[in-house]
C-alpha cells in the first residue's frame, strides 16, 4: 500500500518515533512517503516526499488526536481514508499505539473502516470542514460571549457565557465531553449543542438532527470560530453550520459505537 505520513516532529523526541514509524512500515512492505515540508523538516532534504495524497491509498497520523485532526484535513480534500498511530497521550481517535507499528500489516487487517459525519461550516463565503467540531469562544478571558443562535430559520436560542460547541457524534467525546455534553454513537444522525460556562446554571445540551442548519452571529462581535482547533476567524458576522455531504472514512480495531464507549471511559480513567 502506498501511506503517506503525518508525523509530529517538533521536539527530538518526535522527530525519532517518525523515522522509526517511518521505516517500520515500510519494512512491512509499504510504500510510505512524507508531505515536502514534513521531509524537509524531519530529514533535512525532500528525499521522502515521493508521492501526494492522490497517489496514496491511506493517510496516516501518528501523534495525538490533534495530528489526526491535521491530517484529516488532507484525507478530506482527497477523499482518502485515514488511520491515525497515537505517540500523544491517549488518542480516543487513533487505530493504534506507536509501539505497535511493527505490527501494522496484522493489526491494519483486523481494523474497520467506517464513515464519519462532518461538520461543513460557510465563513466569509469559504467552506470549511470539522471533524471534531466547531467552536465560538469569547475572544477574551475577562469578556463574556453573547451568542444568537437560529435553528433553520426558526428556533431562536441565545447562549451567554464562555462559548458554544456545535459538534459531531465522533466529536461528542471530545470538548463537548469536558463541557458536560453526552457522548452520542458516532453513527447517529445527529447534530449536537452544548454551551460552555454558561450564566444560565440550567442550560442543556441539545441533541439535533443533522438535517438542521445551525446559524449564529455574536451581539458583541467579541467572539473566535474555530473549525477542529483551527482559528478561521473573528465572528463579525453569521456564519452557517450544517452537515457536510462529505464523510471521512476513518479505520479502527472497533466498531464506531465502541469506540464511543472507549474513549468516553479514557476520558474518565485520565480524570
Amino acid at each position: 500500500m502506498k501511506l503517506l505520513i503525518y508525523a509530529n516532529g517538533f521536539t527530538g523526541e518526535q522527530t525519532a518515533q517518525a523515522a522509526a514509524c517511518f521505516a517500520a512500515l515500510e519494512s512491512g512492505g509499504n510504500e510510505c512517503a512524507l508531505p515536502p515540508a514534513d521531509s524537509i523538516r524531519l530529514f533535512g532534504d525532500r528525499s521522502r516526499a515521493g508521492f501526494g495524497p492522490g497517489e496514496s491509498d491511506i493517510i496516516i497520523s501518528l501523534g495525538g488526536d490533534g495530528s489526526l485532526l491535521r491530517a484529516a484535513q488532507t484525507a478530506i480534500a482527497w477523499d482518502k481514508p485515514l488511520l491515525g498511530i497515537n505517540s500523544g497521550r491517549l488518542g480516543y481517535l487513533c487505530a493504534l499505539d506507536f509501539a505497535e507499528t511493527g505490527r501494522f500489516s496484522e493489526i491494519f487487517s483486523q481494523c474497520v473502516c467506517t464513515e464519519r459525519t462532518l461538520l461543513e461550516l460557510t465563513y466569509d463565503s469559504e467552506t470549511y470542514y470539522a471533524l471534531n467540531d466547531v467552536i465560538i469562544a469569547k475572544e477574551n478571558f475577562g469578556e463574556t460571549a453573547d451568542i444568537s443562535v437560529h435553528i433553520d430559520s426558526g428556533s431562536l436560542l441565545r447562549v451567554r457565557g464562555d462559548g458554544l460547541i456545535i459538534s459531531t457524534p465522533t466529536g461528542s467525546t471530545a470538548y463537548n465531553l469536558s463541557a458536560g455534553g453526552p457522548v452520542l454513537d458516532a453513527d447517529m444522525p445527529s447534530i449536537l449543542l452544548t454551551q460552555i460556562c454558561p450564566h444560565a446554571s440550567r442550560a442543556c445540551p441539545i441533541v439535533l438532527s443533522d438535517r438542521r442548519t445551525v446559524t449564529a452571529e455574536e451581539r458583541n462581535r467579541r467572539a473566535q470560530v474555530y473549525a477542529d482547533g483551527r482559528n478561521i476567524g473573528n465572528l463579525s458576522g453569521v456564519i452557517a453550520v450544517r452537515r457536510a455531504e462529505k464523510t471521512l472514512r476513518m479505520y479502527s480495531r472497533r466498531s464506531a459505537a465502541e469506540d464511543m464507549i472507549r474513549a468516553a471511559g479514557m476520558k474518565e480513567a485520565a480524570r
